[in-house]
């Protein structure tokens, strides 16, 4: 195949994995999927968030993506490797780096999987096979598909590929696995959502943390907010109510916020807003950096009741918290917590936490709380 008509077939085939299915059927459906779940715009977060008719839909899209320009290149070439691996790598590259996108995109799984079929039909039976095994055994689809794509440019040297060609599968199954790197910190911190294929909803206590934990991943590693899929979430969190987010390091309190009255419309809202506040807003704390997240605990505090402290002794530390208003501010939140024993104590510790002063005529609040976390 001549080098112009090879560039070309690389820039449509490019172009045709630029095109982001899984936006745009969830915009049909009214949801931004990069604003909810795990923010990826692939198959397996659209099963998640919108079903599996619309992610099956979306798997077999964006695997026809990486298939059609790369069989329709093989069959022009009469079965050049390197030319298939050029253009099906610059479909991947495509579905990586969308323009339509502001060049962000998916992880490039199923449209590597259409580019190496039409590729290889050979090395997708070696590599499917494991890629279904890990995923039986951790119902982890992110980390099967880590397996599955290092595995990738061993197998095409066994099966005898250029060395060109396999080089460039190579940086190709480096890039998909780096583009898992935040899958690969849950992994490892055991926090990764298994991909169940019946769907259970999940437990209230695990709702909320993942929340809270997503919030300020998302704010911290990419600027934006998440929005909460209330149709999958518990229905206290579909309920207006107030809350308070804590995130602990090493099991000191890292940032906190929250309010007494809710702000936003539901309570998931209303844990995403407070978690992204404690996160860069949190004014005792600097804000919290990437480099951090592998070492935080998200607890959250559900409200259930509050009302200005009138005695010392209508406190209960082991059921109540303590919350302290000074200037206009809730600045400090004591939770119940096992070593601490005395109202007295509750209280006194809430001033430290917020740097009150002793003296300071400020006004205290016993916060009736539900601990998840």
């Amino acid at each position: 195949m001549e080098w112009q008509v090879l560039l070309l077939a690389m820039v449509v085939a490019f172009w045709v994995g630029a095109l982001p299915f899984g936006y745009w059927i969830g915009r049909l459906r009214g949801v931004d999927v990069r604003k909810v779940g795990s923010g990826n715009i692939g198959a397996t977060n659209v099963f998640r968030t919108l079903g599996a008719k619309a992610g099956l839909t979306v798997l077999f899209l964006d695997a026809l993506k990486g298939w059609l320009p790369t069989f329709v290149v093989m069959r022009a070439s009469q079965g050049d490797s390197f030319a298939g691996v050029l253009v099906g790598v610059s479909a991947i590259a495509g579905h990586l780096f969308s323009p339509f996108l502001g060049f962000k995109g998916g992880k490039g799984i199923a449209t590597g999987l259409g580019a190496l079929l039409a590729l290889s039909p050979t090395l997708i039976a070696i590599v499917l096979p494991v890629w279904a095994v890990v995923f039986l055994l951790t119902r982890w689809v992110s980390l099967a598909s880590i397996v599955a794509a290092a595995l990738v440019p061993f197998v095409s040297a066994y099966l005898g590929l250029s060395p060109y060609a396999t080089a460039i599968l190579a940086v190709a199954a480096a890039t998909v696995v780096w583009k898992h790197r935040a899958n690969i910190r849950r992994i490892l911190r055991g926090e990764e959502p298994k991909l169940m294929l019946r769907k259970r909803p999940p437990s209230l206590e695990q709702a909320c943390v993942d929340l809270a934990r997503q919030a300020v991943e998302r704010i911290v590693l990419e600027g934006t907010r998440i929005e909460p899929n209330l149709a999958q979430l518990p229905r206290e969190l579909r309920m207006p109510g107030s809350v308070f987010v804590a995130i602990y390091q090493d099991n000191e309190v890292r940032a906190l916020m929250g309010s007494l009255t809710p702000e936003k419309p539901t309570r998931a809202h209303e844990i995403v807003y407070q978690a992204v506040r404690a996160a860069i807003l949190d004014t005792r704390y600097p804000p919290i950096e990437a480099h951090e997240l592998p070492t935080l605990r998200y607890v959250v505090y559900l409200v259930e009741s509050y009302e200005p402290l009138g005695e010392v002794l209508q406190v209960d530390p082991q059921r109540d918290g303590v919350l302290v208003e000074w200037q206009g501010e809730h600045v400090a939140l004591v939770p119940p917590l096992p070593d601490v024993r005395t109202p007295e104590e509750q209280i006194a510790l809430a001033y430290a936490r917020g740097g009150i002063p002793r003296e300071a005529s400020a006004r205290v609040y016993r916060v009736r709380l539900q601990r998840l976390g």
